[in-house]
């Protein structure tokens, strides 16, 4: 099992909320440097490591997401297929007009509900064609 670091912080508070949430779905976690950074925390070079097996990083990365440690747009899709890393969205001409009135109205002032509009969006390898899931 190797350990892989998934978040780094000066403060081991900062990464304590993140920790207890992955360790309440099963995901082992480890501090480390965490009593060398509370001993030298005027030294900006220590630094607090959260880590756990990379066995579990695919489960971290989604609950990271969930929680907004990570950002969605940070993770590659790859294709299941072929490998390929060219995976890009696929939009129906009819979700593009409704996403043209959801910006439209929302310029003019109306609050426009965007959250169920890419609810169900079809992600297709640019290279075999094959839909990612």
């Amino acid at each position: 099992m190797k350990l892989v670091t998934i978040k780094e912080s000066h403060y081991n508070q900062d990464l304590t909320v993140l920790k207890s949430r992955l360790e309440s779905e099963g995901i082992e976690c480890r501090l480390k440097n965490e009593l060398t950074t509370q001993v030298l925390n005027h030294i900006p070079a220590f630094s607090v490591e959260l880590q756990i097996a990379d066995t579990d990083l695919e489960r971290a990365k989604e609950i990271m997401i969930e929680t907004g440690e990570l950002p969605f747009g940070k993770i590659k899709l790859v294709c299941q297929k072929c490998g390929s890393e060219r995976v890009k969205m696929k939009v129906s001409i009819l979700k593009k007009i409704q996403l043209f009135f959801s910006i439209l109205f929302t310029l003019l002032g109306a609050n426009t509900p965007t959250d169920k509009l890419f609810s169900k969006v079809k992600y297709v390898c640019k290279d075999c064609g094959a839909v990612v899931e």
